[in-house]
């Protein structure tokens, strides 16, 4: 997988995820979102942020875009077209994905394991 790791400003991956296993949440339905992080080489579960209420329209897309300002990568079961391209606007990549999360997310820094 060619990608640009998280680093700098943005150094962290968030994940919809009911479980916590496996990448499984639509956007629209996330009510939290897994921080994810690498350390030395090591990625793991930094933490928990909670998601803004739904059916606010684009002020929830702007309160995500906010409560994730320092991750690159949101991973989420699925996205609407709106809330893609705000979240871009403000320099958050989502991407539709569906797996087992410490997998998904080691994929993304570029295959630390």
């Amino acid at each position: 997988m060619t990608c640009a790791p998280p680093q700098g400003k943005r150094p962290l991956v968030a994940v919809a995820s009911s479980t916590g296993s496996i990448v499984d949440t639509h956007l629209g339905h996330a009510r939290e979102f897994r921080i994810y992080g690498s350390d030395e080489g090591v990625v793991g579960l930094i933490g928990t942020r909670p998601a803004p209420q739904p059916g606010s329209g684009d002020a929830r897309w702007e309160g995500v875009a906010e409560i994730l300002s320092d991750c690159t990568y949101l991973l989420v079961a699925g996205v609407g077209r709106k809330p893609l391209e705000l979240l871009a606007q403000r320099g958050l990549t989502v991407i539709e994905a569906e797996g087992w999360v410490q997998s998904l997310v080691r994929q993304l820094y570029c295959g630390i394991d």
